[in-house]
């Protein structure tokens, strides 16, 4: 018994190592206060649809005050533009330019818990291929990856919700 009961703490100590959060205390949050996201372009876009997809997951509560979360969501979100531009010329010696104006979604967010205020869960956006606006993308990347942490630390817990 006991060494079943030591291997278990030990993989659940090396799960948490791997994950990079504090497994116990992300189970036990239901309700998260989304705080300042930076001074970033868009990142009150991505805030807001951080709101709306947690809101939606059924999983999390979004509350408008940090001392009714459990935790609170902050770092830093936007959307970075980059504008392109390039001269050129044909064998006729004509010259003529071209560019353009792309986004690119940028994200480093952790989940800090209220009471010890610990950082119980990270996030950093990597830009990848996918359809949708940058902000979107960042706010779809953040909450999938919440959520599925959150769902794996249940697991390895067991379901149990402790004090």
């Amino acid at each position: 018994m006991r060494y079943l009961l030591a291997i278990s703490f030990l993989f659940s100590f090396l799960i948490g190592v791997a994950f990079g959060q504090d497994n116990a205390k992300l189970v036990k949050v239901k309700t998260i206060y989304i705080g300042d996201l930076g001074r970033e372009e868009g990142s009150d876009l991505v805030r807001e649809k951080i709101r709306v997809r947690l809101m939606k997951s059924g999983r999390f509560a979004v509350v408008e005050t940090p001392k009714a979360a459990d935790a609170v969501l902050t770092g830093v979100a936007g959307v970075e533009r980059r504008y392109n531009s390039s001269i050129n010329t044909d064998s006729s010696g004509n010259v003529y330019g071209g560019g353009g104006t792309s986004y690119a979604g940028i994200g480093v967010l952790r989940l800090v818990h209220f009471k010890s205020e610990e950082t119980i869960w990270v996030f950093e956006y990597k830009r990848g291929f996918s359809f949708g606006s940058a902000s979107s993308r960042v706010a779809n990347k953040c909450v999938e990856k919440l959520l599925k942490d959150a769902n794996a630390a249940e697991k390895y817990s067991g379901g149990q919700m402790t004090k």
